[in-house]
C-alpha cells in the first residue's frame, strides 16, 4: 500500500509543472568493516555508501547508531552526491567491551519532502573479541590475558593486570589485600606476610618463631634460653654487646669473656689465660703462649761427637708455635731441633720458641763437654786393678788355709 501511495504521489508530482521527485538511499549491500576480526579497545572503520538515483545533485547527513547501547557512534556525516552518482562515507569506532554488537546507519535527506524513507537505513552486526590487555592478541589466543606477566594458568585474576595471586584465597588478590595470609596481621605488620601460620621473625632469617627453635639467632636454642634465664627474644639478654651464644656469662652485663674457661670471668680474673703470669705483666693476657718440651736435655755431652737437641714436642694450646731460636755459646740457630758439637768444657744453651700471636717463651741450661774415653780407661784400669786386688785377695785366703790344714798320719 505504502508503495502504491509513493508511486500515485511521484505520478502526481511529475502531473505538477515545477514538481521534482529526488531519492537518497543507503545500500544494505554496500555497509562493511575495515577488519572483520576486531578486539576491544581497537579501532574499527565502518564504510556506507550513498546513492542518488534522481537527475539532481542532493545533499543530507548519516548517521552511525550503536543499537546495542544506544549510542551515537562519532558524529553526523554530511554528504554530497551528484545525480545518478554514489557516495561512501565512514566513520572510526573503538568498542571498549567485548561482545556483539548491532549497527544502523541511517541517512537524513536534506528534504525529506520528496524522499523515499523507506531505504534510509541499513544495519551491519559487529563481534568484538575479548583483549583484556589490549596487546592485540584474543584472550582465546593469548597465554597472558591481562599482561601482568604471569600466564593464566598460574594467575588467579587472569583478567586483572594488576592482580596474580590470592594466598589467602579470600577472591581478593594480594596487592588489594591488606592481610594476605589471612592470619589477622596486617601485610606491613607481618614478618611472614604468605604464611597464616607465621607473623614474627625476630631474628630475620626466613624462618617464623613458631618453627624456628632459635628466635633470637644468638645461637642458643629457645629452650635452653628458658631453662638458663636468658631471653629467647633477646639475642643479647644482659645487653653487654656479645650474643648469648657467645656469652660465657649471658646474664652478666660486666662479664662476656672467659679465656682459660676457669669459670672467672676475665675482667675479674688476674691470669685471664692461665699461665702462670699475671695479666699485668703479661706480654698477651689472652694468650696462653707456647710451652717448650724438650726430648732431651743432658747435663754431659761427648766432647768432639754431635750432640742432638729436639724441642719437636712443644706445642701452642690456643695457636701454633711459628718460630724456634737456639743460642748456642752466643750462636743463633733456627729450627725445631739442631745438632752441635762441643768442645771440652761448659756451654750455656737458650732456646725461645714463639707463637703465631707473638708471644714467646724461653728455656736455659747448661751442658758440659767431656772426654769420655779418657774416663773410660781410667774406668778400665780401675776395673782391672780391683780385679787383681780381688784374685790376690783370694789367693792369700786360700794359701793360709792350706798351711793351717793339720798333715794326716800313716796307721
Amino acid at each position: 500500500m505504502k508503495k502504491l501511495v509513493i508511486i500515485v504521489a511521484a505520478v502526481m508530482m511529475l502531473a505538477i509543472p515545477g514538481t521534482v521527485f529526488a531519492d537518497l538511499s543507503i545500500n544494505p549491500n554496500a555497509v562493511r568493516l575495515s577488519n572483520s576480526y576486531i578486539l576491544e579497545g581497537r579501532s574499527v572503520r565502518i564504510y556506507a555508501t550513498s546513492a542518488n538515483s534522481s537527475t539532481n545533485d542532493l545533499l543530507g547527513t548519516v548517521k552511525f547508531i550503536n543499537n546495542t547501547t544506544g549510542q551515537q557512534i562519532g558524529t553526523d556525516q554530511p554528504i554530497s552526491v551528484f545525480a545518478e552518482k554514489t557516495d561512501d562515507v565512514f566513520v572510526d569506532w573503538i568498542p571498549y567491551v567485548y561482545g556483539t554488537y548491532n549497527i544502523s546507519i541511517k541517512l537524513v535527506p536534506w528534504d525529506i519532502e520528496i524522499d523515499d524513507p523507506s531505504n534510509n537505513t541499513a544495519s551491519i552486526s559487529a563481534t568484538v573479541h575479548q583483549d583484556t590487555d589490549k596487546d592485540g592478541i584474543a584472550n582465546s589466543e593469548d597465554p597472558d590475558d591481562d599482561g601482568d606477566g604471569v600466564e593464566d594458568g598460574e594467575d588467579s585474576f587472569p583478567l586483572d593486570g594488576n592482580e596474580w595471586e590470592d594466598t589467602d584465597g579470600d577472591n581478593t588478590g594480594n596487592n588489594a589485600d591488606t592481610d594476605d595470609d589471612n592470619d589477622g596481621r596486617l601485610d606491613d605488620e607481618d614478618a611472614l606476610p604468605f604464611d597464616p601460620m607465621e607473623w614474627e621473625d625476630t631474628d630475620g632469617d626466613g624462618i617464623g618463631n613458631n618453627a624456628d627453635d632459635d628466635d633470637d639467632g644468638d645461637g642458643v636454642k629457645d629452650a635452653s634460653e628458658k631453662s638458663s634465664g636468658t631471653d629467647p627474644l633477646l639475642s643479647d639478654s644482659d645487653g653487654d654487646g656479645v650474643q648469648d651464644g657467645d656469652d660465657p656469662f649471658p646474664t652478666n652485663k660486666n662479664e662476656w669473656e672467659d679465656t682459660d674457661n676457669d669459670g672467672t670471668g676475665d675482667n675479674t680474673d688476674t691470669d685471664d689465660d692461665d699461665d702462670g703470669i699475671a695479666d699485668s705483666d703479661d706480654f698477651n693476657s689472652k694468650n696462653k703462649g707456647p710451652l717448650i718440651v724438650l726430648k732431651n736435655k743432658p747435663n754431659f755431652v761427648p766432647v768432639n761427637s754431635p750432640t742432638t737437641f729436639d724441642a719437636s714436642s712443644s706445642f701452642d694450646e690456643d695457636g701454633k708455635i711459628v718460630n724456634f731460636e737456639w743460642i748456642v755459646d752466643g750462636e743463633r740457630r733456627s729450627g725445631e731441633k739442631i745438632e752441635k758439637t762441643f768442645e771440652k768444657g761448659s756451654h750455656n744453651i737458650k732456646l725461645v720458641v714463639t707463637d703465631d700471636k707473638g708471644e714467646t717463651r724461653s728455656k736455659e741450661f747448661t751442658v758440659t763437654a767431656i772426654n769420655y774415653q779418657t774416663y773410660l780407661y781410667f774406668l778400665l784400669l780401675l776395673i782391672v786393678i780391683s780385679l787383681a786386688f780381688i784374685i790376690l785377695f783370694n789367693y792369700i785366703g786360700l794359701a793360709k788355709k792350706s798351711k793351717n790344714r793339720p798333715k794326716r798320719t800313716k796307721s
